[in-house]
């Protein structure tokens, strides 16, 4: 079933993103980085909830980080546009690449780790919807980043599991992520990193 905007304010952050993310391609499958990502994560998150903001937040989740020389600049303008919460959300979900190279010394994972540690229950639904669409271009990736991104993705889930709590939106898709990379590691023979 195709997945399609179901409010008014939802269609118009479709058009938002879709403009913003104009001309981006998706790593590994060549596809417009909106139809192969970003509407993916915005579907996987209708699975669970029709809140408007929320639908909102994942269709517009990297359009600050990506498509916006400034941050601010950009997570300003979402909340312009479709309110508060929506950006609040959104600034929740956007990267820092200063703040993981300077305080995180690049270590992703940890960064990754730490703000969905802190983060809102809404915005870490949309952000475990996020990492399980990773996860599932895993499989066109090439093998370094496939590796990467499945050791990447096991440290996350352990260290969030040990320090956060879940409602039940969060522990389906966490359980998602975990057969999704169990079923990478077998079919490309990748062991975890504390299997090694």
């Amino acid at each position: 079933m195709p997945n399609r905007p179901i409010t008014r304010k939802e269609a118009e952050a479709w058009k938002f993103a879709k403009s913003a993310h104009k001309g981006q391609v998706r790593r590994f499958v060549g596809l417009s980085y909106f139809d192969a990502h970003v509407k993916k994560v915005n579907a996987i998150v209708k699975q669970h909830t029709t809140d408007e903001d929320i639908l909102c937040a994942a269709i517009l989740h990297d359009v600050a980080e990506d498509c916006y020389d400034d941050l601010e600049v950009g997570l300003h303008e979402i909340s312009d546009l479709f309110g508060r919460r929506v950006g609040g959300l959104v600034s929740e979900l956007t990267s820092s690449k200063e703040e993981i190279e300077k305080v995180y010394q690049n270590d992703k994972a940890a960064y990754l780790s730490d703000k969905m540690i802190h983060m809102s229950d809404d915005a870490l639904i949309i952000k475990l919807a996020d990492r399980l669409q990773n996860i599932s271009d895993a499989f066109t990736a090439n093998e370094r980043f496939r590796n990467k991104y499945f050791e990447e993705t096991w440290r996350i889930v352990d260290d969030i599991e040990k320090h956060r709590q879940f409602n039940r939106t969060h522990l389906l898709l966490l359980n998602e992520i975990k057969a999704k990379l169990n079923n990478i590691g077998s079919i490309f023979r990748i062991k975890r990193f504390d299997e090694i």
